[in-house]
């Protein structure tokens, strides 16, 4: 799990995605829909907190996200 501190100093926790998580992206098209669906569910934020964000704390969780799917995992 990683915490993340948004710019406004709020602590979002994002857990590492499971297999059942990527099977519930997998049948949508859009690279970009897919990561945000991901992100949503492993912060656990709903979609308009998602679109609320500013881009460099949507930056943030991004980069905690590709750090999960990466090969070797994050500690």
């Amino acid at each position: 799990m990683a915490k993340v501190t948004l710019s406004d100093g709020k602590i979002i926790n994002m857990r590492r995605p499971k297999v059942r998580d990527m099977n519930l992206v997998k049948n949508l098209q859009d690279d970009s829909e897919r990561e945000q669906a991901l992100i949503m569910n492993l912060a656990e934020i709903s979609q308009d907190e998602l679109e609320n964000l500013d881009i460099y704390d949507y930056r943030l969780l991004q980069e905690e996200l590709v750090g999960f799917t990466s090969t070797k995992p994050k500690a």
